[in-house]
């Protein structure tokens, strides 16, 4: 090599920093989780298929350096799919009895708890249909090796605690707490003690703990929960308000939550305009409220299908911040995603969005994306009938419009359908908001899929009336 030649290494280490971070951005992609957050949910939703960021954080400290910053904007916190509750009940307290020398110190402490316990209703311990009323969930500690022996042991949702602890202290270390914005919580597992009364309790205080220890470690501007129907319940603090899950066959809701701009920005309008620190919803400030639950179809193959009514978590959230949040804090935009939901679950969404008086912004997708082809789908259609799965978006657009027609919008104020990605569905779409033209509100068509309200438009096109949903 001549002495001309050109040393790659040396221009490197000469490039300021300015121009390596603009090399970086080059580089940076939308996370996975918010390019597939409308795609039908799945436990891949973190999953990515390039991490050009990883990589190049690999090529040397000094990239590792100029990159951490923007590799650490996206986290993901896997919930522990260990079991590590036990139901104690008066025959296990027998079975401790026989081995007090081994057992650990908080063993002990379980048995002598217990035992004062069935003392006063030793009648009634033995007997299995007391179990639900009598039993006590205690949670296994490190060295509980005769609890860890307990075939029946349970799960709740629980952060991985050494895990979790190597992770807080990466953060702390490298002082990631602001730079790292946005953060996934998933699990797979589902919570299945919602039948056993004193179970709740415990619920509660464990999901308390998750978003306790989360918001001391970090402090995101974006929150995405993705959790079968029953564990994303307990973790948002809400019923289900439906015995028909098994006919929806919905492995994976996913809710996102975010916060836009700076908490020390808005006026209050008092200290106490929400009940700060409980239910997730209630953690921050939030502005915007995002929800995808899948898709219906195969609860269109049950009998008497309409019937059927999916789980309403979306709803019951909607309800709290419509109840507990004043308007200085409460959301702004609104986002609904699902594949041929019920036009019945559709009204008890609006139902509760009519309530909320902050809307800036609505968005709607009811029928399935470019990403999937569901419709062709044999084996997921089953015996569902396309003609009913129409009917029930057409219902479900029905009471959309007269929620945009009786909503107190102010000008500026956008709504989305990301329906008309599909030329017949748009053309669908967009009579239904010539109705509201007809009917004299003001809705202008800006691009596909999208219109701004515009009061000065009131009444151009008015001939006919429109009733209210019945809700």
């Amino acid at each position: 090599m001549s002495a001309a030649a050109i040393n790659i290494t040396d221009i490197f280490q000469r490039l300021p920093n300015e121009i390596l971070l603009q090399i970086t951005a080059h580089l940076d992609s939308p996370a996975p989780s918010i390019a597939k957050f409308a795609h039908e949910p799945s436990t891949t939703l973190t999953d990515a298929d390039q991490t050009p960021l990883k990589n190049l954080s690999c090529v040397s400290w000094r990239w590792r350096k100029i990159v951490l910053p923007m590799l650490f904007r996206y986290s993901r916190i896997q919930l522990d799919p260990t079991p590590q509750w036990v139901p104690i009940d008066a025959r296990i307290l027998d079975n401790m009895q026989g081995q007090l020398t081994k057992l650990s110190n908080h063993e002990f402490q379980v048995y002598q708890h217990m035992r004062s316990k069935f003392k006063s209703s030793s009648i009634f311990a033995y007997d299995e249909s007391f179990d639900d009323l009598l039993i006590n969930l205690c949670r296994i500690d490190d060295g509980d090796e005769f609890l860890k022996s307990i075939p029946d042991i349970l799960w709740f949702p629980h952060l991985p605690k050494s895990d979790f602890l190597h992770y807080a202290e990466f953060v702390q270390q490298y002082e990631l707490k602001y730079h790292i914005k946005n953060v996934v919580i998933y699990t797979d597992k589902s919570y299945e003690l919602r039948h056993v009364s004193t179970a709740e309790a415990y619920l509660s205080k464990v999901v308390k703990e998750i978003w306790s220890t989360i918001f001391q470690v970090l402090e995101p501007t974006r929150v995405v929960v993705s959790a079968p129907p029953c564990t994303l319940a307990g973790l948002l603090d809400v019923a289900m308000m439906s015995s028909d899950t098994w006919a929806f066959d919905m492995k994976i809701h996913h809710v996102e939550f975010i916060q836009y701009g700076q908490a020390s920005q808005i006026q209050h309008t008092t200290p106490q305009c929400r009940p700060w620190e409980t239910a997730l919803v209630h953690r921050r400030p939030w502005t915007h409220l995002a929800y995808n639950e899948g898709s219906s179809i195969s609860a269109y193959s049950t009998y008497e299908y309409h019937l059927k009514q999916s789980p309403r978590m979306l709803y019951l959230l909607l309800l709290r911040l419509a109840k507990e949040v004043q308007d200085c804090c409460n959301i702004r935009s609104f986002s609904f995603i699902g594949v041929f939901p019920f036009h019945t679950n559709i009204r008890v969404v609006i139902h509760a969005l009519q309530k909320i008086q902050t809307l800036e912004e609505v968005k709607f997708q009811l029928a399935p994306g470019p990403e999937n082809d569901l419709l062709n789908e044999t084996k997921r259609m089953g015996r569902a009938q396309p003609s009913d799965l129409w009917l029930e978006w057409n219902e479900s657009y029905k009471n959309i419009t007269c929620f945009l027609g009786t909503y107190d919008f102010a000008d500026g104020a956008s709504f989305t359908s990301k329906d008309c990605s599909v030329a017949a569905v748009k053309q669908d779409v967009g009579e239904y908001m010539e109705l509201l033209q007809k009917k004299g509100q003001g809705w202008q068509a800006k691009e596909d899929g999208l219109w701004i309200r515009d009061h000065t438009r009131d009444h151009e096109g008015a001939s006919i009336n429109i009733p209210a949903p019945d809700i």
